[in-house]
């Protein structure tokens, strides 16, 4: 791997402006989004917790609706202060890569979390979703929803991912905690301990990126009530606890790719890294976008600054669709760009949400075979949501930011956000 760095020759070579190229030019390839073989990352159906989930549901009882639990809310959105303000793409301030006025992205729309989540640095935000994914009219039932994931962080027991359900008219959520049924005689269920930093909601399924392993699937019509009286997970004595949680989303699938990764993300030309996932609702089928992260571009072309992988989904049965009992990516690409948190494609386009710690990153979007635009994006930027439908004719790009203290978690720098800016603003 050959380390990045900014060179007058290579903008000559790819006849790109300084003011088009903050990011950093690169000696590993040239600046275009370049398709791939698709042959690799086919991925393997596995049903068999269904039968666990089956059992667990009837231990713990009947089930609860995602409009339940967003009437059952305990949490309020609140509006953002000033320093998690700076967070946002409107308030771009690095002088070392600056951006002219008219690559400059502005929030549409924009929250921050109640301060119990918000100052906490052991629960950390990655992936979103939401209602737009789930149903085509862009509710779930008569709700407008947001989906976000959070991973647990923190020296003893993981308590693996949880997921805000947010209900978008009344500015309130809950978090649920996402569990994987146990393979035991007595029903029971552990924590889910990964990094969740991409995640799709497609009609009852909630599809959520495993690094390592590949796509892991929950059924929404499936959350279960517990008690919230105990800090630890499973079944105890006649009860179910959920670290404190009072509903828990089991799991009952994952596709798995043939060659799993290892911690950290290190892709081969056989193995990548689900490091983010989407839903793009422009295609036919639709399909699941995975997109990986690359701290780096590398001289293999095959893996590069990072891919993306797309899936088709049946319409009906909203799943991936098999070919010879596998979901066979529809199409892969490289991109120019490293640090990539999160990834969209709409129309042939893919955006592509570069992350940075502590200051502003970039969104770059640019078509197969072309070089890719640059905007302004957020501090800490992660997955990416399109929400869309008929009451978002632009269409809104929403992400979530995820820094609450800095990295050795000694210094308060408030930076979570949630915002969107409209697709059409990014060109």
């Amino acid at each position: 791997m050959t380390r990045r760095r900014r060179t007058a020759l290579l903008v000559a070579l790819t006849g790109a402006v300084a003011a088009a190229l903050p990011a950093q030019a690169q000696e590993a390839a040239d600046d275009l989004i370049h398709s791939r073989p698709t042959g690799a990352f086919p991925l393997t159906p596995d049903w068999s917790l269904q039968s666990y989930a089956d059992r667990l549901q009837t231990a713990v009882g009947t089930t609860t609706s995602v409009a339940a639990v967003l009437r059952d809310a305990n949490r309020d959105l609140s509006s953002c202060n000033s320093a998690q303000q700076k967070s946002l793409p409107e308030n771009y301030d690095r002088s070392d890569h600056p951006l002219s006025s008219g690559q400059i992205l502005h929030s549409s729309d924009r929250f921050c979390w109640d301060p119990g989540d918000s100052k906490v640095s052991y629960w950390i935000p990655q992936g979103v979703t939401g209602s737009a994914d789930a149903d085509e009219d862009g509710l779930w039932g008569d709700n407008r929803v947001m989906l976000v994931s959070w991973h647990h962080d923190q020296s003893g027991p993981n308590k693996g991912v949880r997921i805000s359900f947010v209900d978008m008219k009344n500015r309130k959520y809950r978090h649920v905690l996402l569990v994987e049924p146990t393979r035991t005689t007595t029903p029971d269920y552990t924590a889910v301990a990964i990094h969740a930093g991409g995640i799709a909601w497609l009609n009852n399924y909630l599809y959520v990126a495993d690094t390592k392993v590949g796509l892991r699937v929950f059924d929404v019509e499936r959350i279960l009530e517990v008690s919230d009286a105990q800090d630890s997970i499973g079944k105890s004595g006649n009860t179910y606890y959920a670290h404190s949680y009072k509903y828990v989303l089991p799991q009952v699938a994952t596709y798995r790719q043939p060659v799993q990764s290892t911690q950290p993300c290190d892709p081969t030309a056989t193995r990548l890294c689900f490091s983010s996932l989407s839903l793009d609702r422009s295609t036919t089928p639709d399909t699941l976008v995975v997109g990986e992260y690359r701290d780096g571009r590398d001289t293999d072309a095959a893996v590069d600054g990072g891919r993306v992988v797309r899936y088709q989904v049946d319409a009906s049965t909203r799943l991936p669709v098999l070919t010879n009992g596998k979901a066979v990516p529809h199409d892969v690409v490289t991109v120019p760009r490293s640090n990539v948190q999160g990834v969209q494609t709409w129309k042939g386009t893919y955006y592509l949400g570069r992350s940075s710690n502590r200051s502003h990153s970039w969104m770059y979007a640019g078509s197969a075979g072309r070089s890719t635009n640059t905007r302004s994006w957020a501090i800490g930027g992660e997955d990416l949501y399109h929400e869309h439908g008929p009451n978002e004719t632009a269409g809104r790009l929403w992400t979530v930011t995820e820094h609450a203290w800095s990295p050795d978690g000694s210094t308060f720098i408030d930076r979570r956000a949630i915002f969107a800016v409209p697709l059409s603003s990014i060109g």
